[in-house]
């Protein structure tokens, strides 16, 4: 049988060209944890430098650890979104039962929200929710199964959701259990305050009060910036080459103290350590398009050079995705995340949302 994480490519020194297939490998269900581990900061944790090519260059510790491995006068960034309870079960106008993923949520002065659901019929054009609240005007957009609508105008579509909606938990775990009253805190960073995302900045999870005081106690600093996630994140690649794959935007903001402390942070040769993949495509969306605030699209694959990032905490991430691909361009495009990821499994880690965390380090520093 082939080395799954065999370190090949399908198009050699031909980046633009690479094929999607080149990230896809085989995840076995029980490597996916379900749940959240009974503490948040229960996860194991990969430590990984950043030019490595072996497994024996790779050691397992606990997330508890982070601090014994980041330095006075780092800075780590964090995203501060909050995940809106964004699921939500309604009845179309002739009575069936449907499932409402909202993408977009509005406010008192737009009622134009865009969302997400198996077809509501071709005669629908309401769905109707608990509480007499009615989205009207639907109407399909480009992306499959997306659609766009209207909710009641002034209606203030963010607290509706606390009250009425669900933690959208990813598909895989949907199909599994539905999210209970549990997640509605282990489903969001201790750190959330900035309401806006349909997914966690996943990486944010493992982060508990525990963790964070004993990195300020090691004189590590912190930052925020805020993107919110969205299908830009979420969604797989479907395109038979990288190339071909279009990200959906995003709304990301870097506030003026985090720039400060960017900048203090690159003059004193510090090291900037972005918590998750969304801080890296948010600083480096600032990097890109010169703006502090605004919608990204930027789909980071081999071949990038990053600006801003030196070490990155992150989860593992699903075949096929750009989150994947973000990684192997972090790695240095040299298709090693095969190494990583096999190690991962032989090792009994957990993957994807509620799975372990994996710390990559920049060479000869740490």
């Amino acid at each position: 049988m082939d080395n799954p994480f065999a370190l090949t490519r399908d198009s050699p020194g031909k980046k633009e060209e690479m094929a999607v297939s080149s990230y896809d490998y085989e995840l076995p269900q029980s490597a996916i944890r379900l749940v959240p581990p009974e503490n948040r900061d229960g996860s194991k944790m990969m430590v990984v430098p950043r030019s490595f090519r072996s497994r024996e260059e790779l050691s397992l510790d606990n997330i508890l650890s982070l601090h014994h491995y980041l330095q006075p006068g780092d800075l780590l960034v964090l995203n501060d979104t909050r995940v809106i309870p964004a699921r939500v079960y309604g009845k179309t106008s002739s009575g069936r039962a449907i499932e409402v993923l909202f993408l977009s949520f509005g406010s008192s002065l737009d009622s134009n929200v865009l969302f997400l659901s198996k077809s509501p019929g071709k005669s629908a054009t309401e769905i109707h929710f608990p509480g007499g609240i009615t989205l009207s005007g639907i109407r399909r957009v480009e992306e499959k199964d997306c659609y766009a609508g209207s909710l009641p105008d002034g209606l203030d579509v963010i607290a509706w959701l606390e009250r009425a909606g669900e933690m959208p938990l990813p598909p895989y775990i949907q199909k599994h259990r539905k999210a209970d009253q549990d997640d509605r805190e282990r489903y969001q960073t201790v750190f959330s305050r900035n309401p806006g995302s349909v997914a966690a900045p996943t990486a944010g999870l493992h982060l508990s009060g525990i963790i964070l005081e004993a990195l300020e106690k090691k004189g590590v600093e912190k930052a925020f910036v805020t993107l919110h996630v969205g299908m830009g994140t979420f969604r797989p690649l479907s395109t038979p080459f990288l190339k071909d794959h279009q990200m959906h935007e995003e709304w990301y903001c870097v506030p003026e103290p985090t720039l400060a402390l960017l900048e203090k942070t690159k003059k004193r040769g510090g090291r900037i350590i972005g918590v998750g993949t969304t801080v890296v495509r948010t600083l480096e969306s600032m990097a890109q398009l010169g703006k502090t605030s605004g919608q990204t699209d930027l789909f980071i694959r081999p071949g990038y050079s990053f600006s801003y990032i030196d070490g990155l905490l992150t989860n593992f991430h699903q075949p096929r995705s750009t989150l994947l691909v973000l990684l192997d361009a972090f790695l240095g495009g040299s298709g090693s995340w095969k190494i990583l990821y096999g190690e991962a499994l032989s090792r009994g880690l957990s993957f994807l949302s509620y799975g372990d965390a994996c710390l990559i380090l920049p060479d000869g520093k740490g």
